[in-house]
This record gives C-alpha cells, sequence and structure tokens, in this order.
C-alpha cells in the first residue's frame, strides 16, 4: 500500500455516512424524548397534597446531581397539587355557597407546594448559571485542544510522536463536558477537521493506525453490547436516555478498520431500533390512555351539563343534586391525564359547568337566608326557654314542658350553617341538665324508697308488738308509732298499696285491743296523721283538706240521690218495705261516712287555727 493510500485509509473514518445516520437517529429520537420529559411516568394521581408536597421537598433534597434528573417528577407533582388545590378551593366556594352565605370572607387552604418549588427553581437557576459558566469553560478547553491539534498537522515532525500527542488529545477532548449550544456545531466541526488533517499529513504510521483501530474497535463493540444490554432495562425511559450518551460516545471515538465498519455500525444501529421502538410503543400506550381519558372527561362534561334539578324550590331536590355533582367531580379526580393539548382545555370545560351549577345553587339558599335567619331567632328563643326551667324540681310538670318545646323545635326549619351546631349544643345542653338532675333525683329517691320500705316493715312490726294489757301509756305509745309511720317518706310505688293493708290491718287490731270506737280510732288516727303532715308544711294539709271536701260533695250528691229514690218507691210501690229499709239503711251510712269527713274537716280547721 502507498503512502497515499495510507492517508486515506487513516481519513477515511465513519464520519461521513455514519456520524451523519447517527445524528438523524438522535434527531429523530430527541423529539420524542421531548414529548417524553412532559409525559407522567410515576403515577402521582393518587397521592394527598402532603405527600405530594413531602415527595418533591424528598427528592429535591436528596437530589445530589442537578435537578434536572428530577425535573419530571417535579412538573408532574406540580401538575397533580395544583389540580387538587383548585379542587379543594371549589369544593370550599361550593359549600359556602350552599350555606347562603357568600358574602363572607372565605379561608382558603395554604399554598404548601409554592415555597418548596421556589426552592428546586432557585436551584435550576443556580446549576444553569453554573452549567453556562462551565460551558463557557469547556468551549476554552477545546478550543484550546483544536489550537494544538492545528499545531501537530501543520508541523508534524515525529510521527510516532505526534500520534501519541494526537490520542493524549483525543482522550482530553472526550473528558471535556458540553460547550454553549450556538458553538457546538463549529467546535465539532473544527475538531473533526484537524483529526482528518492530521491523519491525512501523517506518512508513515501504519502500526499506530492499526493499534488505534483496534483500540476503537473494542470501545465501539462495548458500546454495541450496553445498547443490546438496553433490552432488558424495564425503564424504557432510562433506556432512552442511556442511548443518547451512547451515541454521543460513539461520535467521539475514533474510526476503525474499514472491513469492521458496516457491520460494527449496523449492530449498533440494530440494538438503536430496538430502544426506539421500545420507547416508541410505550409512549404510544400513554397517548392511548391519554385520548380514552379526554373521551371519559368529555363524557362527565356532558353529564353535569345537562344534569336539572328536579324542584328548584326544593331544598332536598338542591342537595341530590350536589351530591350527583360531587360524585361526578370524584369520578373526575380518578381519571388520568388528558393529551397535553387538550388537558387544560377540558378541565376548564368541566369546572365551567360544575360553577354553573353552585353559582345557580348559591341563588336559591340566598333565598333561604331569611328563612333560615327567622328560624335562628326561633331557636334560640327556645333555648332560652329551656335554659330557664332547667333548675326546676318539679319533675313532672317541667318534663311536660321540656317535651312541648323539643316538638316544637322539631317543627323549626334550618338554621344558618355557621350557628347551627352552636344553637343545637345550646339546646341541648339546656334539655340534657335537666333530664340528667331528674335521672339523678329519681336514682336517689329510689334508693331513699327502699330504705324507707324496710322502715314501715319494720314499724309494722314493733306495732304488732306493742304492749296494750297493764300500759296505761299504751294509746300514748301507739300515737307515736302512728307518727312515726307519717315521717317516713315515700316507699317504691309498686309496694305501697301492700305496705299500706299491711299497716291499716295492723292498727285496726290494735284499735279493737284498745276498745275505742272505730269511729273514734279513725278520727284519733287522721288527727295524728293531720299533726304529722302539718310539721311537714301547710302545703299537704291544705290539699288534704281540698280532697276531703270533694269528698263530703260527692257523698251529698249519692245521699239526694238516693233520699230521691226513697220518695219514689214510698209513692208508687206496695209491700216493697224491705227494699225501702235497706235503702234507708244505706243512706244513714253515707251519712255516718261523710259526717265522719266532716269531722276530719273539722280537725284539720282547729289544727291550722292553733298552729296560726
Amino acid at each position: 500500500m502507498s503512502t497515499l493510500e495510507e492517508k486515506e485509509t487513516l481519513t477515511q473514518p465513519e464520519n461521513a455516512q455514519e456520524t451523519a445516520a447517527s445524528d438523524n437517529l438522535l434527531a429523530e429520537n430527541e423529539v420524542v424524548m421531548t414529548d417524553a420529559e412532559d409525559q407522567e411516568i410515576v403515577d402521582y394521581s393518587s397521592f394527598s397534597e402532603a405527600e405530594l408536597v413531602e415527595k418533591a421537598r424528598t427528592l429535591i433534597t436528596e437530589c445530589k446531581g442537578s435537578v434536572s434528573a428530577i425535573k419530571r417528577d417535579i412538573e408532574d407533582i406540580k401538575s397533580c397539587y395544583y389540580k387538587s388545590y383548585n379542587q379543594n378551593i371549589d369544593k370550599i366556594r361550593s359549600e359556602q355557597a350552599e350555606s347562603g352565605e357568600n358574602a363572607e370572607p372565605v379561608e382558603l387552604p395554604a399554598d404548601e407546594f409554592k415555597s418548596v418549588y421556589v426552592v428546586y427553581q432557585r436551584r435550576k437557576k443556580e446549576e444553569q448559571a453554573q452549567k453556562e459558566a462551565e460551558m463557557e469553560k469547556n468551549l476554552k478547553a477545546k478550543l484550546a485542544l483544536i489550537d494544538r491539534l492545528k499545531e501537530l498537522a501543520q508541523n508534524s515532525k515525529d510521527a510516532r510522536q505526534d500520534f501519541n500527542a494526537c490520542r493524549e488529545i483525543q482522550n482530553e477532548w472526550k473528558n471535556i463536558g458540553a460547550v454553549p449550544q450556538a458553538k457546538a456545531d463549529e467546535v465539532n466541526g473544527n475538531y473533526k477537521l484537524w483529526i482528518e488533517t492530521f491523519y491525512d499529513s501523517l506518512s508513515a504510521a501504519n502500526e499506530l493506525r492499526d493499534l488505534d483501530f483496534r483500540k476503537n474497535l473494542e470501545e465501539k463493540i462495548s458500546i454495541c453490547e450496553l445498547a443490546e444490554g438496553l433490552a432488558e432495562n424495564k425503564d424504557v425511559v432510562d433506556s432512552f436516555r442511556k442511548l443518547q450518551y451512547y451515541h454521543e460516545r460513539w461520535k467521539e471515538i475514533g474510526p476503525v478498520a474499514r472491513e469492521k465498519r458496516e457491520e460494527l455500525w449496523e449492530r449498533f444501529k440494530e440494538a438503536t431500533a430496538a430502544v426506539n421502538k421500545r420507547h416508541r410503543e410505550y409512549f404510544e400506550q400513554i397517548h392511548a390512555k391519554e385520548e380514552q381519558n379526554l373521551v371519559e372527561k368529555t363524557k362527565l362534561c356532558e353529564e353535569v351539563e345537562n344534569a336539572k334539578v328536579e324542584n328548584e324550590e326544593s331544598f332536598d331536590c338542591w342537595q341530590k343534586m350536589t351530591e350527583f355533582i360531587v360524585a361526578k367531580q370524584e369520578e373526575w379526580r380518578k381519571i388520568g391525564f388528558a393529551p397535553k393539548k387538550d388537558n387544560d382545555k377540558i378541565y376548564e370545560r368541566f369546572r365551567a359547568a360544575c360553577d354553573k351549577f353552585f353559582v345557580a345553587k348559591n341563588e336559591f339558599f340566598k333565598k333561604m337566608k331569611d328563612t333560615q335567619s327567622e328560624n335562628l331567632k326561633k331557636k334560640i328563643s327556645l333555648c332560652e326557654i329551656a335554659e330557664s326551667l332547667k333548675d326546676s324540681k318539679d319533675w313532672k310538670e317541667t318534663t311536660n314542658k321540656f317535651v312541648e318545646i323539643q316538638k316544637e323545635w322539631k317543627t323549626i326549619g334550618p338554621v344558618p350553617r355557621k350557628n347551627s351546631d352552636a344553637v343545637w349544643k345550646r339546646f341541648l345542653a339546656a334539655c340534657d341538665y335537666f333530664f340528667e338532675q331528674k335521672e339523678a333525683d329519681f336514682a336517689s329517691r329510689k334508693s331513699e324508697e327502699s330504705v324507707n320500705l324496710e322502715k314501715k316493715k319494720d314499724l309494722i312490726e314493733r306495732i304488732k308488738g306493742l304492749q296494750i294489757e297493764g300500759n296505761d301509756n299504751a294509746f300514748a305509745d301507739f300515737k307515736k308509732l302512728l307518727a312515726e309511720w307519717n315521717s317516713i317518706g315515700h316507699v317504691p310505688f309498686k309496694e305501697k298499696d301492700n305496705i299500706y293493708k299491711k299497716y291499716k290491718s295492723t292498727i285496726d287490731e290494735v284499735f279493737d285491743k284498745l276498745n275505742k270506737d272505730r269511729s273514734i280510732n279513725r278520727l284519733d288516727f287522721f288527727k295524728t296523721n293531720i299533726e304529722t303532715l302539718a310539721s311537714q308544711g301547710m302545703a299537704k294539709v291544705n290539699n288534704e283538706r281540698k280532697r276531703l271536701q270533694k269528698l263530703v260533695e260527692n257523698f251529698n250528691s249519692e245521699i239526694a240521690t238516693a233520699e230521691n229514690n226513697i220518695g219514689f218507691f214510698s209513692k208508687s210501690s206496695k209491700g216493697a218495705s224491705p227494699l225501702l229499709d235497706g235503702m234507708k239503711k244505706k243512706i244513714s251510712k253515707l251519712k255516718d261516712e261523710r259526717n265522719l269527713l266532716l269531722e276530719k274537716i273539722r280537725l284539720i280547721d282547729e289544727t291550722t287555727e292553733e298552729l296560726n
């Protein structure tokens, strides 16, 4: 091979056709990658607002490299957060509208994400400034390397020494980062130009050339293997990004032997095509899902737009429709993103439909405001009544009054939401206090009544055991026992009649033993009772007198009826003497009973006069 042919071999890298093809592959996929950066990879839609804020804060804190690595996540989190945040604000406003008091200030939730996003933006800005400074530094370094290449190409003296120098320059070039985009093509073009010029200038470097070819071959085979290994990577986006890096490395590596070039390039291109296909299919699935989401969201828009309140004067109908709208909003939240070009538009359509409903609902509740205010006044009035009654100890009468005002409470309609809990708790507190006091009193009384029952049982036994014969003070002792009976309070209601019968039977036996007239027995017994009642308060004595007076009136009426009947039989009937005799005896008995009652009333009056 001639020297000229050697030079041509060295200057025939894959750079003309192969590099252009690689650039085309990259250019094609960079478009897809731009779209990928805007896609949702991690599904943050199920995260709560607090979880989204915490996730963003963690990503930023734990990101040790460039924040560009978390850009997609941060932007997706931002989108999900403000979607939820805005929906919550809409919900608060709609609830305010429901209360019918939209004119009052609404306390909106704080934007917790804002401060986290500011930190992200600040780091991003700082990194961008640092990156630009670094790229300027890289530009100067690469321009210096080009100058060194130019010197080698124009003033080559020792081929081996110059070749090693060129390899050193190539290695340094690989280690230098990116330059400003505006200068990238020019710098890379000049670099390739002077690499080729240097190789053209070599007159005798076959051995060095072959060594360089072999080294380049090893590096490109390694890149092919790495690219082929991406097929096993489950993270499609990560695979695609790594492929971009491999293409950049491929362009930086020098040429290989001519017979290996096509084969090696086809291998790399095939691995590239496989990664690109997976990447494309992955985002086609995402786009298909987004289109389906758009269809579902459009359907929800139509359902809300066509929803009608059955009866616009009915609170229940408005509430029923509210539940329907809220359910549709919940369905909306569960649906993922629509295509980017449609996402904001479809959201605004849905929000406008919901807003239209809640504006109409707000108008309805404004009309209800006056009624609710009037209802509040009525309920406050009932609260005041309940509070004035709650300390009463007249359990029966006050219980009836509480039952009445509770019934009235139920007939009053709703009050403004902001007052609802307070006025209800106020009313409930007064009711609860009264009934708790009543329950406590009855519980105490029940216990006391059981004790009283035992006392009366014991007293009956003591009356039975009273010594009559040979005891001049027997009657006085007996009266003391009767007074003691009257001083004992109530017994359980179910035992009341039974214990009294035993008591009455026992004292009648004692009276008989004392050989006293039954009526006198009764009067003595009654007088003792009256004295005992008087010691407990004149109200009970007066009540007893009223009761006796009513009984006297009943006896008078019965006596008058019986006397009229006698007159009838005596004029119209003959041979009815036995019947008339029976009726006369009945009248006589009734008069005795009435007279006894009159005596009791006289005793009450005497007792009252003595006490006064």
